[in-house]
């Protein structure tokens, strides 16, 4: 009789500890895995978003630079307001605000969809740079745009 009781509640304890370490361990994998997920949807968005620097139009002593920019991925661009930009010259350059937050007060930077309503893949946006100050005759100046996603596109022009 003892050997059955012993039994029984060996059994009865083991069936208690295996609910435990599945209550434990099953919602650590659930999340680990909506974890990897969410990674893996983030990582193909960024090996699907590219862009180029296609032209850059600035002169002499002006205040206004204009980038036009091609998006060259497979997945339309969103959220633009949240891109960064950096410009100035070559070892200088500083991040430079959207124009929605200084109110249009210079420098900062607006966007415009050229050939389409949405930054789509094969439309060109321009980004048009408003400065505090005029350009420098001969000085090199580097323009880098920080896709919403993360993904940097940049070129460097002399004026």
């Amino acid at each position: 009789m003892d050997k059955v009781l012993v039994t029984v509640l060996l059994v009865v304890a083991g069936i208690v500890s295996a609910a435990i370490v599945a209550n434990a361990v099953l919602p650590a994998v659930q999340r680990a895995g909506g974890d990897v997920i969410s990674v893996s949807d983030a990582v193909s968005d960024r090996i699907r978003t590219d862009a180029r620097i296609i032209e850059t139009a600035a002169a002499a002593a002006s205040t206004t630079v204009q980038v036009w920019v091609k998006n060259v991925g497979s997945i339309t661009i969103a959220n633009l307001e949240r891109m960064d930009v950096f410009f100035g010259p070559v070892g200088s350059f500083e991040r430079v605000p959207p124009c929605a937050q200084t109110g249009n007060v210079a420098p900062c930077w607006d966007i415009a969809i050229e050939n389409d309503t949405r930054w789509s893949p094969y439309a060109t946006a321009r980004v048009e740079i408003e400065l505090d100050a005029g350009l420098t005759s001969g000085q090199d100046y580097i323009v880098t745009i920080v896709l919403p996603n993360g993904v940097p596109i940049s070129t460097t022009f002399s004026v």
